[in-house]
């Protein structure tokens, strides 16, 4: 089965090695391998599609939709900004349209009405096409991450930083920063902070900041969808990545623009979204600025 009446070209070459994998490799299958089933993704509250590419690779189909929660275009700017700042958590993500047809007869074979109801009422496209974004299946089993809501304790220079404690810390710090900078204003509505489930005697995988769907709104002066929630959050850190801060320092418009450029489906972000990010970068860095203001560098940059 090819359902895709959308021939896409890869992405040009990102690096980055999401779970220690290439992710070039990656996108390249998941941007041109056809599609040899498809069917419906149980789970959460948007429209979404398991696929099995050519080849045996597994992936998740994304469509346009109706849902503010799900702009497919916000999942491929995630994957991109995250290989910008270095941080290999955001599951490789390519655009890709697909005929509806394919999509609504996969749907009608889910045996559940109400879905397929959904597939013909909510999803958007045009001629024929609905685009979407493909993303790289997360191998095995997922679980939340404990002790996610700590993040505020942790994060508090106030408070001590117990050893066992640091590398939760050095995790909340990376993915409140990634949001905050991205307006991701859907990650903390329940069940959105996962890992890879390990296997006995195994270490736990790292954290993924997956589910970016509800991320790059362009509005409120570029302060984001839900501006004061997110600045609660960012009033409460205290300690971060000194590589990651000055990645988030060095970010340009042009740099966001090229990364942005490369998907098969064209930019991901528009200019205004850009001008946004910067904006909240700006107010990212005033507060690490403050914090180390307060303190001192070696306290606040306190993880590599």
């Amino acid at each position: 089965m090819s359902p895709t009446a959308h021939a896409p070209t890869a992405a040009h070459p990102r690096g980055g090695h999401f779970l220690g994998l290439d992710d070039d490799a990656i996108i390249a299958r998941i941007c041109e391998a056809p599609f040899e089933r498809m069917e419906r993704n149980r789970g959460g509250s948007t429209v979404s599609f398991r696929v099995r590419l050519e080849g045996g690779q597994k992936a998740l189909f994304k469509p346009q939709q109706q849902a503010s929660v799900a702009n497919f275009r916000a999942e491929l700017a995630a994957y991109r900004m995250s290989r910008l700042l270095g941080l290999d958590r955001v599951p490789p993500a390519c655009g890709r349209a697909i005929a509806r047809e394919v999509l609504q007869r996969a749907a009608d074979g889910s045996g559940d009405n109400a879905f397929s109801q959904r597939v013909m009422t909510e999803l958007l496209g045009r001629n024929g096409l609905v685009p979407g974004a493909v993303l790289f299946w997360v191998p095995g089993q997922l679980e939340p991450v404990p002790g996610v809501e700590r993040y505020a304790a942790l994060l508090d220079l106030a408070q001590p930083l117990a050893p066992e404690d640091t590398a939760l810390a050095a995790d909340l710090s990376a993915l409140l920063v990634f949001d905050f900078l991205n307006d991701n204003v859907d990650r903390w509505s329940g069940g959105n902070i996962l890992r890879q489930r390990p296997a006995s005697g195994d270490a736990p995988g790292p954290m993924l900041f997956m589910d970016n769907g509800a991320s790059f709104s362009a509005i409120n002066q570029g302060l984001g969808a839900r501006p004061e929630e997110q600045s609660r959050r960012l009033q409460a850190m205290g300690r971060f990545s000194r590589s990651l801060v000055a990645k988030v320092r060095a970010l340009t418009a042009e740099e966001i623009r090229r990364a942005m450029a490369d998907d098969p489906l064209g930019a991901c972000l528009s200019d205004a979204q850009i001008a946004a990010v910067l904006t909240r970068r700006d107010r990212l860095v005033a507060r690490v600025d403050e914090a180390i203001r307060g303190a001192s560098e070696a306290e606040v940059l306190v993880f590599p």
